[in-house]
C-alpha cells in the first residue's frame, strides 16, 4: 500500500511539474512559431502543441521519478541490513 500511494504521490508530482512546464512554454513560446497574429492560429497553436506534448511530459516525467526513487531505495535497503 506504502508503494501505491508513493507511486501516486509521484504522479501527483510529475502532474503538477507538468502543468508548470506547460504554462512557461504558453509563455515563452514565439507565436512565429504557429502563425501570424491575425488569424488566432498563433494561441490556438501554441496551445494545441501544449496540450499534444503535456501527456508524453508527464509520462515521462512519472516514470523518470518513480525509476529514481525505486533506485534510491534498492541502495537504502542494500545499506541497510
Amino acid at each position: 500500500m506504502k508503494n501505491l500511494l508513493t507511486i501516486a504521490g509521484l504522479a501527483l508530482l510529475a502532474a503538477l511539474l507538468t502543468a508548470i512546464l506547460a504554462f512557461m512554454a504558453l509563455e515563452l513560446m514565439p507565436c512565429s512559431w504557429f502563425g501570424s497574429h491575425s488569424e488566432g492560429a498563433c494561441g490556438y497553436g501554441a496551445v494545441f502543441a501544449v496540450m499534444g506534448a503535456a501527456p508524453i511530459v508527464f509520462l515521462l516525467l512519472t516514470a523518470v521519478l518513480c525509476i529514481g526513487y525505486a533506485r534510491r531505495r534498492g541502495k537504502q535497503a542494500q545499506l541497510d541490513p
